[in-house]
């Protein structure tokens, strides 16, 4: 008997972990766009302000800032120093290797994609616009995230914990 409780409660123990767990990874994207959106503010900064060339703007935000997602700011610079690599490619080139470990998905990927596409394109003023809009449509994304967010939190712990225990009561 104690031995049918001590495995039920780590039957329940280990799908409510799996279910924290999973509830744990629905907050990392909405943490991954405001991350991308504050950098974005300071590659603004960066460019209007201090009027300093693409490459050292990716490299003074890498380095300033402290998210995962900064890794694609000091991709796209590396890149940009090497084989005639356009702001543009070198961009694409870093969000490609990169937006699987952050968290994102294709549509922000999409979004990311085609903030590169007009890099380095355009005068100052084009490119701070293209900041801008590319800003908001991550701020909707990161909406649409947060909304997911909410949802399915509450699902994944409470599907831990009752599947743990619809299991314990089958098998017990």
């Amino acid at each position: 008997m104690i031995i049918k409780l001590i495995g039920a409660v780590i039957l329940i123990g280990g799908t409510s972990i799996i279910g924290f767990s999973m509830a744990a990874e629905c907050s990392k994207r909405p943490r991954a766009l405001r991350e991308l959106q504050s950098m974005l503010q300071m590659l603004e900064n960066e460019i209007s302000y201090l009027s300093n060339l693409l490459a050292e703007a990716f490299i003074r935000i890498y380095n300033s800032a402290k998210f995962d997602t900064a890794i694609i700011f000091r991709e796209a610079a590396k890149y940009l120093g090497t084989n005639g690599y356009t702001a543009d490619l070198a961009w694409e080139k870093a969000v490609e290797e990169n937006y699987g470990k952050l968290s994102l998905n294709y549509e922000d990927k999409t979004i990311l994609l085609t903030f590169g596409k007009m890099l380095g394109n355009s005068d100052l003023e084009g490119q701070l616009n293209n900041i801008r809009l590319i800003s908001s449509q991550l701020k909707l994304q990161e909406q649409k995230a947060e909304e997911m967010k909410k949802k399915n939190e509450k699902m994944y712990r409470s599907l831990g914990v009752l599947s743990g225990l619809a299991i314990a009561i089958i098998f017990f």
